[in-house]
């Protein structure tokens, strides 16, 4: 499949994102990784908060699609695989998830960025809630925002010590504790 320009951008800009931050990442940067002129990337993203809303939506619907094919007969099993969605976004000295790095941002991101990446999240809990309910689990929904907090927190954490470790710690103590019924 040949990618659009518009894909490519989408492809820097959240290459650049997941490493640097969005604050950081400026058009001129994305137009040098592309190969295209600056306003090649503004004819297809008019502003920084457009950018940054395509590639939210992009990253949740991809996120949303991995969660789709996770067999949820099985509580261990399912989870197991949801913190190996957020385990593979992290990539020490090079990338984490791009909602956790939005999320760290979010003081300084526009609003309609912040609510794509609230959204993110959200959609995250209530599919965790929803795996719990099925599976009785107490507290389905303080144990889904506990494991989301966790998984996020230890992304920045093990990204910020080097340390692919500390999130598999974080990952195990986080799903432990939300299990213990």
């Amino acid at each position: 499949m040949t990618l659009t320009t518009k894909d490519k951008i989408l492809d820097a800009a959240e290459k650049r994102v997941r490493g640097v931050g969005f604050a950081t990442m400026s058009f001129r940067d994305l137009a040098e990784d592309v190969g295209i002129k600056s306003a090649s990337v503004h004819y297809h993203f008019p502003t920084k908060p457009d950018l940054g809303e395509a590639l939210v939506d992009r990253y949740s619907s991809q996120f949303k699609n991995h969660l789709d094919k996770i067999d949820r007969g099985d509580l261990q099993a399912a989870l197991k695989s949801f913190v190996a969605l957020y385990s593979d976004a992290l990539v020490v000295d090079e990338s984490i998830c791009l909602c956790a790095i939005m999320g760290a941002e979010a003081i300084g991101l526009p609003k309609e960025v912040n609510q794509k990446t609230k959204a993110f999240f959200q959609m995250n809990c209530a599919w965790l809630r929803a795996l719990f309910e099925h599976h009785g689990v107490l507290a389905a929904e303080d144990n889904a925002s506990l494991i989301v907090a966790a998984l996020e927190g230890g992304m920045i954490v093990a990204s910020t010590s080097r340390d692919h470790a500390f999130f598999e710690q974080i990952a195990k103590a986080a799903i432990r504790r939300a299990t213990e019924y």
